[in-house]
Parts: C-alpha cells; structure tokens; sequence
C-alpha cells in the first residue's frame, strides 16, 4: 500500500494497492477522498476484524 497526502489538508490525494482483497480497501479509501476526509479519520477509524481494511490503521500511523 501506498498513499499520498496533502501535508496542509491531510487530504489523500492518491493511493495504491497491491495484493489480495486490494478493492476492499480501495473502496474504503475512494470514500475517504471523495467526502474530503484528512487521513486521520481512516487512522483513528475501529475496523471490523478480521478484515484487510484494518491494514489501513498500520499505513497512515505512519504518517509523521
């Protein structure tokens, strides 16, 4: 996974996946971007377990 954002909005700008069940979380990151959500709310979001999109609290933590 890879992901790029705005460093004043915190806004996802682009991301990328690569492997299994990537539509599951393109689709949880295409709804982040088109409602403008800063990367913070996928972050801080509780994901059902288990479920790739969990990944996604591993990826923008580590966002400095």
């Amino acid at each position: 996974m890879k992901a790029v954002i705005d460093a004043q909005s915190k806004q996802i700008l682009g991301f990328t996946v690569l492997g299994l069940e990537g539509g599951e979380l393109m689709a949880v990151v295409e709804m982040a971007m088109l409602g403008k959500l800063p990367y913070t709310v996928l972050q801080d979001a509780i994901f059902a377990h288990p479920t790739m999109a969990e990944s996604l609290n591993n990826l923008f933590a580590t966002i400095a």
